[in-house]
């Protein structure tokens, strides 16, 4: 804030105004809006807008965004003469830097702005914080995303084929989707009603005697890179296939009827199906690694939402698992099948090709990790040293420039039995791999012990050198969460 605006807060204060925060887009501006800024006018003396400059909303938002540009923004927020202070937040800015710069006597935000826990912080900023409800029906992203769905129906008839493709990928990733029981069978072939052809999705619910589904409807007149980076996840180019499915069923109360989804809701759609009543969640699909899905799946929990795993295990059978429960083997039956191995633990395995190089060396009594059993034609072998062998990992994890392993040359399964001159001789290591590959930054993980403690899929001790690309994130598992082999991977008895 400049020295003008600095000046007049302060003598607001020292006059014993009471101060008021409001902050938002303001894009488009409705009805809703100006009913919130009538509020927070009456709830203080002395009023400060926020407003978010361009570029913060296109960060926030996604490429679409804003649709009406700061100095638009501004002159229109201006002329209602109900700030008695205008300010303009940066992207860059330090999270929550104007609040607690302010720390206005009342902060105003509508209830999606904060959570319980985050009020609960504010409070100790600010001298009250005050939420209200939403003051319309509608929202300003609700309105562009009608606009975009209604001005791309014509180009949505050509994507038929990509979506075709897309929803045969989906039925070969779910395996012998025809076993499931209804209406499993039905909502997979009603994904082929998706325009999404990236990510074909339906959902369905049992609602007045009828089953009620939806899908997925995407813009198709959005840019096709802005669509393929999912910058903003797309909220306001598609009508998600839970929302597309509650449109069909007025002010129902879902209380007593479970959803059926092939892929997890998003954290957006799990919000709109917690003020349903729903109760139960059963899923097909899921991407735990995605922001989206941790706070959905944190959301459904928060409210005491049961969701449920479904799929089709390599026996044949319908295998239901409920999230955060023990996978459908005990401990004992997962070691008996897959702990009594010598050299892998093949439940961490990340990849099929994996999982099929680690079982043959296993069946023939070999330990994958030994230096002579490494084939230097297939994988890239950058130092041997007397107590060490350092390889570019056949396996890389996600969002990596550099992904390297280093394994010990003795048959050592211990950490103990790392002795002294091993563990210089690994720093040395180090220090060379950082000089010879000029890594920037990134991080040094020892894996030891216990597999299904260290995530290891080798039992050899070993340690793994990771740079993530710049601006990127990967993540390193430590531990395993299933008693099973992952999902999709097939291991083939013999």
């Amino acid at each position: 804030m400049d020295a003008e605006r600095t000046a007049k807060l302060e003598a607001a204060r020292a006059a014993g105004k009471t101060i008021g925060l409001v902050q938002g887009s303001w894009d488009m501006f409705h009805l809703g809006h100006l009913c919130y800024l009538q509020k927070a006018r009456r709830a203080c003396d002395f009023l400060v807008i926020a407003m978010d400059d361009d570029e913060k909303i296109r960060h926030r938002k996604g490429s679409n965004r804003p649709i009406i540009p700061l100095e638009e923004r501004y002159q229109m927020i201006e002329r209602l003469n109900i700030a008695d202070i205008l300010v303009v937040k940066h992207l860059g800015e330090p999270h929550w830097g104007l609040i607690r710069a302010l720390k206005p006597d009342v902060l105003i935000a509508i209830k999606e702005n904060y959570s319980d826990n985050e009020v609960k912080e504010l409070e100790k900023i600010c001298g009250e914080v005050r939420v209200l409800p939403r003051q319309a029906a509608t929202s300003t992203s609700e309105i562009i995303r009608r606009t975009l769905i209604a001005n791309g129906v014509k180009a949505l008839l050509k994507q038929d084929p990509r979506v075709s493709n897309a929803v045969q990928q989906l039925k070969e990733r779910l395996g012998d989707w025809e076993k499931l029981p209804e209406p499993w069978g039905e909502l997979i072939n009603y994904a082929e009603r998706s325009t999404d052809w990236i990510a074909p999705t339906a959902s369905c619910c049992f609602w007045n005697g009828k089953w009620r589904f939806g899908t997925n409807k995407i813009d198709q007149s959005i840019p096709k890179k802005d669509i393929e980076k999912r910058s903003e996840l797309l909220y306001s180019t598609v009508e998600h296939g839970e929302i597309n499915m509650l449109k069909k069923m007025d002010d129902a109360d879902l209380s007593n009827a479970p959803v059926y989804t092939i892929l997890f809701p998003c954290d957006q759609c799990m919000k709109t199906l917690i003020d349903k009543g729903v109760k139960t969640i059963y899923y097909l699909e899921d991407h735990p690694d995605r922001g989206w899905s941790k706070r959905s799946h944190e959301r459904a929990e928060k409210k005491g939402i049961r969701t449920v795993q479904v799929r089709v295990n390599e026996d044949g059978e319908v295998v239901e698992r409920e999230d955060g429960a023990v996978e459908t083997m005990t401990l004992g039956e997962s070691n008996a099948k897959y702990g009594q191995f010598k050299y892998i633990d093949p439940r961490n395995a990340r990849e099929q090709n994996q999982l099929d190089v680690m079982k043959e060396f296993e069946e023939k009594g070999l330990d994958p990790l030994a230096p002579e059993n490494v084939n230097e034609d297939e994988q890239e072998v950058l130092m041997r040293k007397k107590y060490w062998y350092v390889v570019k990992n056949r396996y890389p994890y996600p969002e990596v420039e550099q992904h390297i392993a280093i394994f010990a040359n003795d048959p050592i399964y211990d950490i103990d039995d790392v002795t002294p001159k091993m563990w210089a001789e690994l720093q040395t290591i180090w220090k060379e791999l950082r000089e010879q590959l000029q890594i920037p930054g990134g991080a040094f993980c020892f894996r030891w012990g216990d597999t299904l403690r260290s995530g290891a899929s080798l039992k050899r001790v070993h340690a793994h050198v990771i740079t993530p690309t710049s601006g990127k994130k990967t993540r390193f598992s430590i531990g395993c969460s299933r008693l099973g082999i992952k999902d999709g991977l097939k291991w083939d008895e013999k």
